[in-house]
């Protein structure tokens, strides 16, 4: 198996490498678990889940910003539940035509955590498909490649993580439910206690679909295909990251580096990038800002926005 090498002392002597904080805003909304974020046309979406409790689980929480995150206008229409310290997937989509919007996916509290995914341009949910059967404790995660091939990923009630195609072509964005199939889906031996990550690795270093996840606290990525129970390119990921049900990381890649935004055991949001080597070099550097929950991502394809909740449990929204 090949690791990275994570070094704090290396990150300092290439601060130069890293932009300057564009802007960053502590919102007025609350909540848990890991956010996600997605960029859709001028939109900057953001989905968390919130802190109104109800019978079963919080409220899922979507909305928009026009302003880089400072401001969401919350989309009322979604009433949906989510387990407490989990939180959805993102990821955008202008398949439809009419419009560009974000898919949306979550473990439904009020449907024994079945394995759920809709359609939204932020005016209600469109094509919502409960997987029934599927199930799901933790956060899913979403990703698509330049040809817009969308993959879904989750662990099942006995931790092992699961990958599908997500097959839109049924979806019609009439509003009405359904439309949604998993294709290809397979199980791998792997387990974990958290929510998975995924990503679209295309920095040209090791082009392909990136699954993450960690296990005793580490950060582990392969490169996953279609259809195969197999996973390639394996690597581990040396520095230590803070295990939390939502999963502790996210992945962007641009413009041919590899990045993962993680909470560091230390309570601070860590950056690591590959500088185009992956996987056998990975630099860190600390931003120091406090976090307490998992960090959400999302790239214009040349800069980072990420999201997370501090000590306050106030969503915190920062661009580099």
């Amino acid at each position: 198996m090949r690791r990275f090498i994570l070094s704090v002392a290396a990150a300092t002597l290439l601060l130069g490498l890293f932009p300057g904080v564009a802007a960053a805003y502590t919102t007025v909304h609350t909540g848990s678990g890991r956010p996600a974020l997605a960029f859709a046309s001028n939109r900057l979406y953001a989905a968390w889940t919130g802190s109104t409790s109800g019978t079963s689980g919080k409220q899922l929480i979507i909305g928009w910003s026009v302003d880089g995150g400072q401001h969401f206008t919350k989309d009322n229409t979604v009433v949906e539940r989510v387990p407490e310290g989990e939180g959805p997937a993102l990821d955008a989509d202008g398949s439809f035509g009419y419009a560009v919007g974000v898919y949306l996916a979550w473990s439904a509290a009020n449907n024994a955590n079945t394995l759920t995914v809709g359609y939204t341009i932020g005016n209600g949910l469109k094509c919502r498909t409960a997987f029934t059967g599927v199930r799901t404790n933790r956060s899913p995660a979403l990703a698509h490649d330049t040809f817009g091939t969308r993959w879904i990923a989750w662990t099942g009630t006995d931790n092992r993580i699961n990958l599908a195609r997500l097959d839109s072509s049924g979806c019609t964005g009439a509003g009405a439910p359904g439309g949604l199939v998993l294709r290809d889906r397979v199980v791998f031996a792997e387990t974990t206690a958290e929510g998975p990550t995924l990503g679209f690795d295309d920095s040209g270093a090791d082009n392909g679909l990136i699954l993450g996840w960690t296990a005793g606290g580490v950060i582990n990525l392969a490169t996953a295909t279609t259809g195969s129970a197999t996973l390639t390119n394996r690597s581990t990921v040396t520095q230590p990251v803070v295990a939390n049900s939502s999963g502790g990381f996210s992945l962007t890649s641009h413009p041919s580096d590899l990045y993962i935004w993680f909470h560091a055991p230390g309570g601070t949001v860590h950056r690591g990038y590959s500088q185009g080597c992956r996987p056998t070099c990975f630099y860190v550097y600390d931003y120091e800002f406090p976090a307490a929950s998992g960090i959400g991502t999302a790239t214009d394809g040349f800069h980072d926005t990420i999201g997370y909740f501090d000590p306050r449990g106030k969503l915190n929204v920062a661009t580099y």
